[in-house]
């Protein structure tokens, strides 16, 4: 239900953190072993053309792989670079990801408690509306048949609210005032009183006494 979604909802956020996390980790660790292949076929290169330079036998040719050994260097430099980059990059994200694991660890926990203190409050409104229905069982034959018959046709349409307050001449269920002679019955209390307005049945609320000062 809506409740055990708003209390899960954090968990979820923590979860998709963490997961976007990881995503980018296992991201850069492809291209950190990307990088780490690329710097030993260099390597190789360049261990090539160091042992061709040592076989020139012209100018030339020692001009043509010194050439290449150039290029082959900056291109291992520029991919070690690149590595050494990725390496603090992920020592960060590992360090992001320990606390976003706590995050998510600790929203568990919270969550879990929430969700036993949420079943146990409904557990308690169950015992108390049982209570409450073995009441109206109790009580519906010790009322007279027009009585009850009133309450029923109205709690038929108001399922929830069959009965309001009436403050004053005020229907609290609908917000209109009822005739003054009406409200004058309802508090009374000799017969159910019914709004005109919404048909709830109206039962009067006392002012509160007015409280005395200290002396």
């Amino acid at each position: 239900d809506q409740r055990r979604r708003d209390i899960e909802a954090p968990v979820t956020e923590a979860q998709a953190a963490l997961d976007a996390l990881t995503a980018v980790t296992d991201d850069r660790q492809v291209q950190r072993r990307a990088g780490d292949r690329d710097v030993a076929a260099l390597q190789q290169r360049l261990t090539k053309f160091k042992k061709q330079l040592m076989a020139v036998t012209n100018g030339r040719e020692y001009e043509a792989v010194q050439h290449e050994i150039a290029t082959v260097e900056a291109e291992l430099k520029a991919r070690e670079d690149q590595t050494i980059a990725l390496l603090f990059e992920l020592d960060e994200l590992a360090i992001v990801a320990e606390e976003a694991r706590r995050t998510l660890e600790a929203r568990k926990d919270a969550a879990g408690v929430a969700l036993v203190s949420e079943a146990d409050d409904m557990q308690r409104h169950r015992l108390e509306l049982a209570a409450v229905e073995g009441s109206i069982t109790a009580l519906r034959p010790t009322l007279d048949a027009a009585t009850l018959a009133t309450y029923d046709r109205t709690s038929k349409r108001y399922p929830r609210h069959a009965v309001a307050e009436l403050k004053g001449e005020l229907c609290v269920g609908c917000n209109v005032k009822i005739r003054p002679m009406l409200a004058s019955e309802a508090r009374k209390g000799d017969k159910l009183v019914q709004c005109e307005n919404c048909t709830r049945i109206l039962y009067p609320v006392k002012p509160a006494m007015p409280t005395q000062a200290a002396t």
